[in-house]
């Protein structure tokens, strides 16, 4: 079950009115992809049946071409203009407060698409293979994609049913209803072997482009890896339509492939050095983190500020909390407990000067005040029932304590 199929059923009970539950799941597809997630993802609780294509492509199939389309579409779009941090305030029908929660704004710059072409230009691959889901057909366009695997690609989708079901918000959101046939699109991006066979699921956004139909609609899909690109051999994307919304999954009808991208087509990315073992690369997409050498932390750090400072003196804010913004599209922890994070615009790692980074890291130290290692912070238990739920199987070491340090990291060329 989505978020937001959660968020429907949340607010059922509390008999939120369409323009409450509008605004509500707007406001989640928003943020939804922006926050940083641990690697999983939420089962469909709704049969589906799933196609996909498998689309082999050579590294001499490529030809440079010209994408400042492309560019437009997925940096430039009008219709996400930017918007300011919001307070929200849930009550139930009785005025009741449900809950409260803040938003972060978001800023968007224009998009020079000619130089966004002499950046990456080279590596951008137009795809434009075709698969039929039920009655709707997507269409894979255009993909480019870094070292690191992250990056951004479009598809379109074409309804001669005009999208039963779905709503399409003015913030580019597709909200699709889990109980209608041949609704709850949805596009799944994975790596995939040799064979074409999924291996590693990776987080996305998906944004519906301005400028489409009742019919036709295109997305732009900005993704990341939990995992490294060391096993994988292509990226494999597969399409999902409700078939029927009461079978169980046990009656799902599936047929895969992959979306093949040669990892030699990457745009490089640019090395960047840091305090105490932490590294970073940087691309025109996106941004990777490493911690130091076995992860001190555990996975268990995160950033409240993330800017990147240019030379011109100009500054590319991903994340502050004063105010509350979000400029990025995906975060996630990818593997080694690393950061990635891709842009809601494209840059020239040229003209970076440094990136900064404000967190916390969750560290760990014994009696006398010395530094203990996560690996060595914990010990396996058994796993036992408290109340009506188990423990994790794991606990902290006796006589160690949890301590949160602050990071205050610049990284620089």
């Amino acid at each position: 079950m989505t978020e937001r199929d959660e968020i429907r059923r949340a607010l059922a009970p509390l008999h939120a009115s369409g323009d409450t539950l509008e605004e509500v799941l707007e406001m989640i597809d928003r943020e939804n992809g922006k926050k940083y997630a641990r690697a999983g993802r939420n089962t469909m609780r709704t049969a589906l049946i799933a196609a996909a294509l498998v689309l082999a492509l050579s590294v001499t199939a490529y030809a440079v071409g010209e994408y400042t389309g492309f560019f437009d579409t997925v940096f430039g779009d009008e219709s996400l203009a930017g918007w300011d941090p919001e307070h929200v305030t849930l009550t139930d029908e009785n005025g009741n407060i449900w809950k409260e929660y803040d938003l972060p704004g978001q800023e968007r710059a224009s998009v020079d698409a000619e130089a966004a072409q002499a950046l990456v230009g080279e590596e951008t691959a137009t795809v434009g293979k075709s698969v039929k889901v039920e009655d709707v057909t997507f269409t894979v366009e255009d993909i480019v994609m870094d070292a690191n695997g992250m990056g951004v690609l479009t598809y379109t989708m074409e309804d001669p049913n005009g999208f039963p079901g779905a709503e399409f918000t003015e913030t580019g959101g597709m909200i699709p209803d889990p109980t209608v046939a041949g609704s709850l699109r949805t596009a799944d991006l994975y790596f995939a072997d040799e064979n074409g066979q999924q291996t590693e699921f990776l987080d996305s956004y998906d944004f519906v482009a301005a400028g489409g139909t009742d019919t036709k609609k295109t997305v732009v899909k900005y993704f990341a890896p939990f995992a490294g690109l060391a096993e994988a051999d292509s990226l494999k994307l597969t399409f999902r339509v409700v078939k029927d919304p009461d079978a169980t999954l046990a009656a799902d009808e599936v047929a895969e492939g992959g979306v093949i991208f040669p990892l030699s087509q990457a745009v490089a990315v640019t090395p960047l050095s840091g305090p105490e073992g932490w590294s970073a690369d940087i691309s025109p997409v996106g941004l990777q983190i490493v911690p130091p050498e076995g992860d001190p932390y555990g996975e268990n750090y995160w950033f409240d500020e993330l800017i990147i400072h240019m030379t011109d003196g100009s500054e590319y804010v991903l994340e502050q909390t004063d105010p509350y913004m979000n400029n990025t599209t995906v975060g996630c922890y990818g593997e080694n407990g690393k950061t990635n994070v891709t842009f809601n615009r494209i840059i020239d790692p040229a003209q970076v000067q440094s990136v900064t980074a404000l967190g916390k890291g969750v560290g760990y130290q014994d009696e006398s005040g010395q530094a203990v290692a996560h690996e060595d912070a914990w010990v396996e238990v058994e796993s036992k029932l408290v109340g009506d739920m188990w423990t994790s199987g794991d606990e902290l070491q006796p006589g160690l304590t949890e301590v949160d340090d602050t990071l205050d990291l610049t990284f620089t060329k």
